[in-house]
């Protein structure tokens, strides 16, 4: 039996997905916990996984904007730098699994002299002049031309994360290791494992270790209850932090009252319940479904371009409209577009009038579903959380060999 510390920032997103993994190892017999700021712990008790506080706590990202993403990302990679190293030495685990998007955590873990992984919850942070960084919506552009535009997308998204640069290269003069100062220096050329399966990705180089296993999810896919009287079934969801956006949902609701579909909407408890029972046309709102079973009946998908539900949708060749709102949402909204699995509205034209249209193009044009075909057959080999596990293992094999 090993010893395993997952290392992640406090959002539920991620905290689902390597909690799937963790409980998929623990049933192997290995003893797994998450390590994190304070907010990671309700979310851990949710998964039923052990937790051990640095002693710190993050900023509420609910509706942030970019410059409190921002200040809260490089507070959460400090905690992990100026926190972590010591926290990981006490827990002494075998193996630690860092967040691809917390550098902060494979620094601490490589300060306190532990092996580790890597994992990709969210889009990977290649960086290749071939792509975009992971965080803007820009199309795919191929060529001399693209690769300047790319070039200069990079340089601004340095500048814009110099807080989280300067956090990373103070943990590395602190704790005498090589000064990197980007995300992707941190990736695990070892093992990272990754969520998003190539063929949903802008056509790039990946790392030496990465592993593209697809979605990491276990358990059933749940019960649904939702009668829909024959006519066609469209889920929504903004995710757990955009949930609370009311006049979207509303314009959403609306919009599929107009079409004549049966919506079942899923606040991921951003509303209060008089607000859920406020919104228009009839929707089925709740705080939470079960995604996975909803999807395996529904013609459409309206999202936020959140990893989780992308995959959920690609495996089940659900076409979707997106309209990404924050973090790496537009980015991935940019690469749906590009394989015309969804129409794409940005939140400002997000209005009853566009998503009704955009809604209607998916549900009545056959090539949005036809376009997730390569995605789902692709993700139904990649092996999911089971095949994840086996690659921890031989990680940890690898390494008592050593």
């Amino acid at each position: 039996m090993a010893r395993i510390a997952f290392c992640l920032p406090a959002l539920s997103s991620h905290a689902a997905v390597h909690a799937a993994l963790a409980r998929a190892l623990a049933a192997r017999g290995h003893d797994c916990r998450m390590v994190g700021g304070e907010g990671l712990g309700p979310l851990a008790a949710r998964e039923g996984i052990a937790f051990e506080s640095l002693g710190t706590r993050e900023p509420d990202l609910h509706n942030a904007g970019l410059l409190r993403t921002l200040a809260a990302t490089a507070a959460t990679t400090r905690a992990f730098v100026r926190q972590g190293p010591d926290a990981l030495a006490r827990l002494s685990p075998d193996l630690v699994v860092a967040d691809q998007a917390e550098p902060g955590a494979s620094l601490a873990a490589e300060a306190a002299g532990l092996p580790r992984a890597t994992l990709a919850s969210a889009l990977p942070l290649d960086r290749d002049e071939a792509i975009p960084p992971p965080f803007v919506d820009w199309p795919w552009a191929d060529g001399d031309e693209g690769r300047r535009r790319n070039r200069g997308g990079w340089r601004v998204a340095d500048a814009l994360m110099v807080l989280q640069s300067r956090a990373l290269a103070r943990g590395c003069r602190d704790h005498g290791l090589p000064m990197r100062r980007r995300l992707d220096d941190w990736i695990s050329p070892d093992l990272d494992l990754r969520q998003m399966v190539p063929s949903l990705d802008f056509p790039h180089a990946s790392g030496s270790g990465a592993r593209a296993v697809g979605p990491l999810r276990d358990g059933g896919t749940g019960e649904f209850d939702i009668h829909t009287d024959g006519r066609p079934l469209v889920f929504a969801s903004l995710g757990t932090l955009q949930g609370g956006r009311l006049a979207l949902l509303a314009a959403i609701a609306r919009a599929a009252e107009d079409l004549g579909v049966c919506l079942a909407l899923a606040h991921c408890g951003g509303l209060t319940d008089a607000q859920a029972q406020a919104l228009p046309g009839g929707a089925v709102v709740r705080d939470f479904f079960p995604q996975r079973a909803v999807l395996a009946r529904a013609a459409a998908c309206v999202t936020h371009a959140g990893l989780n539900t992308v995959l959920d949708c690609a495996a089940a060749q659900v076409p979707m409209v997106a309209i990404p709102l924050a973090f790496e949402q537009p980015a991935t909204a940019a690469r749906l577009a590009f394989h015309g699995a969804a129409r794409v509205l940005s939140p400002r034209r997000a209005t009853r009038a566009t998503i009704r249209e955009a809604l209607g193009a998916v549900l009545s044009d056959p090539s949005y579903r036809a376009a997730l075909a390569a995605p789902a057959a692709e993700i139904a080999v990649a092996g999911g959380v089971s095949r994840a596990a086996d690659l921890i293992e031989t990680r940890l094999v690898r390494r008592a060999a050593a």
